[in-house]
């Protein structure tokens, strides 16, 4: 019986006692200094860790709230709850939120693309585009060459000078005076070197026999390219009489 009730004595003893340090630690909470919480921002853990110790707060990392920042280097903290100034009793946690550094992105490689479509590739990546240069070689048209080469890790927004191949140059020749000259065998002349020609409208005109050119665009003299479009005003058949 006599253990019975020793047990019984004993247990309300340690009650009492986790009721007493409740009540004190309680009692320091609430009536304990009020504390200004320091700006934390750009330390390290170990640097920061003491700086809270001196105003009686524990410092909590927080892995969840960690993200990239490009100001603040990784490792470091880039922010905290409660924020700087604000003023807390001692005994309080005060969470801190780590830096990743700024985010790093993979260059895409361009080799190809046109002008805009490697604009387009870029944005994708997070990046933007440079100074666009432009040049003509006997090659492929397309992005030959880039300021920073493919797979290279950068920063984001990070601008990316391109250069630009048009293509070989157009070659010029001078356009001849057609005038008087029967269509057919220009025509036949200028396809057979890869002009282009586009429009041929007929036109009566009196002493000239059917076909022959009365007018020419480009005009003789005038710098014509395998990319220009030839226009000719032919003479009409004459009608028959009637």
């Amino acid at each position: 019986m006599g253990g019975v009730l020793a047990r019984i004595v004993y247990a309300l003893l340690l009650a009492g006692v986790l009721a007493a340090a409740a009540w004190i630690s309680f009692s320091r909470f609430v009536l304990g200094k009020a504390e200004e919480v320091p700006d934390l921002t750009g330390k390290s853990v170990d640097e920061a860790t003491p700086l809270a110790a001196e105003r009686g707060l524990r410092l909590v990392v927080d892995r969840s709230q960690e993200a990239f920042d490009g100001e603040i280097p990784a490792h470091r903290i880039r922010g905290q709850s409660p924020t700087p100034g604000m003023t807390v009793k001692a005994g309080q946690d005060l969470r801190v939120f780590l830096s990743l550094g700024p985010e790093v992105i993979r260059t895409p490689d361009l080799s190809g693309l046109t002008a805009r479509t490697a604009a387009l590739a870029l944005a994708r990546e997070g990046l933007t585009e440079g100074v666009v240069s432009a040049v003509r070689l006997p090659a492929p048209a397309g992005v030959v060459a880039q300021g920073i080469v493919p797979g290279a890790s950068t920063e984001a927004d990070t601008p990316v000078d391109v250069l630009v191949n048009r293509g070989p140059a157009d070659i010029l020749y001078v356009m001849p005076d057609l005038i008087g000259r029967d269509f057919e065998r220009v025509r036949l002349a200028f396809e057979a070197r890869g002009f282009r020609l586009g429009g041929v409208k007929e036109q009566p005109y009196e002493g000239a026999a059917a076909g022959t050119i009365l007018r020419q665009f480009p005009l003789a003299g005038s710098p014509v390219g395998l990319r220009d479009t030839l226009s000719f005003v032919v003479a009409s058949p004459e009608p028959l009489p009637g």
